[in-house]
């Protein structure tokens, strides 16, 4: 039979029961809960953003090989140089001029800047106590002993390989570049390697410690893998490159080889 609504009657709705009424109240707060963590990972990642594209960098005032007075993050125990000094290029397009020569010193049987000598000993030390010893092979090399290694490698490519001499001075350059213009020529850059025999320093923990800790001394690998279309180099692990903490951890955090950086801080 069916039931017809008389006009003017009310339809008076079941009231929820105690326990929809939780679950009503428990879903709500759910969605309030997932709401403001999306919020959260939205406004983190838009700040992640604005942090790695707008922030600039803080040039250092350029003054001619000078140490700056702000402070290290060593507790002044390394000394701060500005960005004249730290970000000295040498490479085929930049050849080294007479002015900016290293001053040199000797520390552990090798030449190098006597500027880059206090981090250098303290990236040394740091990783002896970390029970992972790190051995200097070679630094400063003169203008005129790497003219003599170019042209060997040169004569070496034209002998064994039957290359022309354009040819051979092309490929020679891809790993023993010209005097002048070889980062060995500023004094700044050291070859290492581990005191135990290995014929691949990147697989040592040698070179995986000093992946992670070189730029709290203001080092970076001077070659790094996967850019060489920026340094002209291939990937060499045990090339490492003064250029002060600051300018060091900016390119790990840029991902950055010495030539792009001086060319997004100039």
């Amino acid at each position: 039979m069916k039931h017809t609504r008389k006009h003017g009657e009310k339809i008076v709705k079941a009231k929820p029961s105690g326990y929809e009424e939780r679950e009503i109240r428990r879903l709500g707060r759910i969605r309030i809960a997932i709401g403001m963590l999306l919020l959260g990972v939205v406004a983190a990642s838009g700040w992640l953003v604005w942090e790695r594209v707008t922030v600039p960098y803080e040039k250092a005032e350029n003054t001619d090989s000078s140490i700056s007075s702000s402070p290290s993050s060593k507790e002044e125990t390394l000394p701060v140089y500005t960005d004249d000094f730290n970000l000295k290029l040498a490479n085929q397009e930049n050849s080294l001029t007479e002015e900016q020569g290293p001053e040199l010193t000797e520390y552990q049987g090798i030449q190098v800047d006597e500027r880059i000598v206090p981090a250098l000993e303290a990236l040394l030390k740091a990783a002896e106590e970390a029970d992972v010893p790190l051995q200097l092979v070679s630094g400063y090399v003169s203008p005129e002993e790497q003219d003599e290694l170019f042209q060997k490698e040169v004569e070496r490519l034209i002998k064994e390989e039957s290359y022309s001499r354009v040819m051979a001075e092309q490929t020679a350059s891809q790993n023993v570049a010209p005097g002048n213009q070889d980062d060995s020529q500023t004094g700044m850059s050291v070859v290492v390697q581990s005191e135990k025999e290995s014929s691949d320093f990147s697989s040592t923990a040698e070179y995986r410690w000093l992946y992670r800790h070189c730029i709290d001394y203001g080092f970076v690998f001077r070659y790094p893998e996967g850019k060489k279309s920026y340094t002209g180099r291939d990937f060499d692990p045990n090339c490492i490159r003064y250029v002060g903490e600051k300018a060091a951890a900016r390119m790990r955090q840029l991902q950055m080889s010495l030539e792009e950086y001086v060319d997004y801080v100039g």
